[in-house]
């Protein structure tokens, strides 16, 4: 790292500016009989009786008879202005520490947090470090102490790794959906720092109070999977409720939290798509997972065929079936509405005399390849889907159905 010395005649100092270091090789002025480098430029909220360490260098023949730390308030265009005297430094081994406690409260800086939390609130201190050698010489050192969060946010970057980060990276889980959505905490102090707990609280939409998560949680780092948290913790969950996680870190008389919110999802359809059947021998059948009509003699594709007057059947051997329940809203129906409508009546193969309007919803089982070309791992994979049809164009002799629908998968969570 760079040192910089600069003497300022008119006060006989000699003040260096300097980056934290533990390199041997600091420079020194030829009149002061030596210089100070703090071995850290940052602590967390959690460190606030830490003994913060500055290396002590002399020359030959020289010692540091006294170490002293002052606020500095000067003013940008200012190198320094001696402020208020913060502690004398214990100087052992070489080394000149003063205890963090002796700079006052951490919730002194701005607080930018969003609700506002005294207890969120970060920033920096303005030092300087005054030594005094044996030699009747003194320097003084500008320094920034940087005092960051007790706690913060993981989450993988690209290489797979933990890094640390503004937010949880988490904005919402599907309700009912066992799929993992995880959380990353870690939190940050020295190693003289010890911490009492970690606590994990929620709160739901505009509730103003905190309750416990039913967990404990590592003083160090942890991952939670909030989407196998029971609902019933939260007295029950809905599509839109918003969840706040907050996680509070407890050092001594010190804490800090953080906090995220989650949207609860609601299990929609994908896009909406538009398909046609006809008992013409070219368009006869139809796959609802290409969305193309086929010919009468297609059996790789097609999933349903044409069924005499304006209706439709499943196709060969597809694991297909239909229900028609025209109280469905096409436009608005999600796939638990959908699914309760499935449930609720005898499922067929075949519907005929489809009308426009008409809303059907049916059930497709197909294999999905979730490995690769090299290494396929086949497994079957449940699809509900509706349609409605918009159409019957009657020729002389030729019917054509023209329908909408769209698609998803139904997660469903075991149940608690």
């Amino acid at each position: 790292m760079k040192r910089y010395i600069k003497q300022i005649a008119a006060l006989a100092m000699l003040v260096a500016f300097a980056s934290c270091s533990s390199d041997d090789d600091v420079a020194m002025a030829d009149n002061v009989g030596g210089s100070v480098a703090p071995q850290t430029a940052s602590i967390s909220r959690l460190d606030n009786n830490y003994n913060l360490p500055s290396k002590i260098y002399t020359k030959e023949g020289v010692t540091a008879t006294k170490v002293e730390i002052y606020k500095n308030t000067a003013a940008a265009s200012e190198v320094f202005v001696r402020g208020a005297k913060v502690s004398d430094a214990t100087i052992a081994d070489g080394v000149a520490s003063f205890n963090t406690s002796t700079l006052g409260s951490f919730d002194v800086f701005p607080n930018t947090a969003t609700p506002p939390q005294n207890i969120a609130t970060t920033g920096t201190f303005s030092l300087l470090i005054v030594s005094t050698y044996s030699d009747g010489s003194t320097t003084t050192m500008p320094f920034t102490l940087t005092v960051g969060k007790g706690i913060v946010w993981k989450v993988y970057n690209d290489d797979g790794d933990l890094v640390t980060n503004a937010t949880s990276g988490v904005t919402s889980f599907k309700i009912d959906d066992p799929t993992p959505v995880e959380i990353h905490y870690a939190t940050v102090k020295k190693a003289t720092t010890t911490i009492q707990s970690v606590v994990g609280e929620w709160r739901k939409n505009s509730d103003v109070t905190y309750s416990p998560l039913p967990d404990t949680y590592a003083t160090t780092a942890g991952t939670i999977d909030i989407a196998n948290i029971p609902y019933s913790t939260y007295g029950g969950l809905v599509a839109g409720d918003k969840i706040t996680y907050r996680f509070k870190v407890t050092a001594g008389t010190q804490t800090d939290v953080i906090s995220t919110t989650v949207t609860i999802a609601d299990q929609t359809f994908g896009s909406s798509l538009d398909g046609s059947i006809a008992n013409s021998a070219s368009a006869s059948k139809f796959s609802f997972l290409t969305g193309l009509s086929y010919d009468a003699t297609n059996t790789a594709n097609a999933e349903i065929e044409f069924a005499d007057a304006f209706g439709i059947a499943k196709s060969g051997t597809t694991p297909i079936d239909f229900v028609k329940d025209n109280t469905l809203n096409y436009a608005t129906t999600n796939l638990f509405k959908a699914e309760a409508a499935y449930n609720s009546v005898s499922k067929v193969t075949s519907l005929n005399n489809l009308n426009v309007g008409d809303v059907v919803v049916y059930k497709i089982t197909r294999k999905v390849n979730f490995g690769t070309a090299a290494e396929p791992d086949i497994q079957p994979v449940l699809y509900t889907g509706i349609l409605k049809v918009t159409d019957r164009v009657q020729g002389a002799t030729s019917q054509e159905l023209k329908f909408s629908f769209k698609e998803g998968v139904l997660s469903v969570a075991e149940e608690d």
